[in-house]
């Protein structure tokens, strides 16, 4: 798998990506799907498929990052170790984002209408 690049990654951190849903989440790569999450302060991160647990690497600030066998992404959740508490959740960017561009560009000049 190919690092992420260094001005992504240190975007993404900073919170500044225009568009985390390009990097985070599940993605089709050559040999697999390429799953990527940023879970500041988590202790390890795994993803849970088909009743199968597999651990993420940690590349370092938050950042984990794993390749599934596979050429679709397939329904999955996450496993989150935080100092001892485990959790599972939803991976918010397996799923597509809820507004479009029309609905920010509104947003971003303060006359959406219709934010409910």
């Amino acid at each position: 798998m190919t690092p992420l690049d260094d001005g992504i990654r240190k975007r993404l951190l900073a919170g500044g990506h225009h568009d985390p849903h390009a990097v985070l989440g599940a993605h089709p790569v050559v040999g697999g799907v390429v799953v990527r999450v940023l879970r500041p302060y988590a202790r390890a991160v795994a993803v849970v498929v088909d009743g199968r647990t597999v651990e993420l690497a940690d590349e370092g600030d938050g950042l984990f990052s794993v390749v599934l066998p596979g050429a679709t992404v397939p329904a999955y959740r996450l496993r989150v170790t935080y100092d001892g508490t485990q959790t599972e959740t939803e991976d918010p960017y397996r799923f597509l984002p809820a507004l479009g561009e029309f609905d920010l560009h509104l947003i971003a000049e303060g006359r959406h209408e219709q934010l409910w």
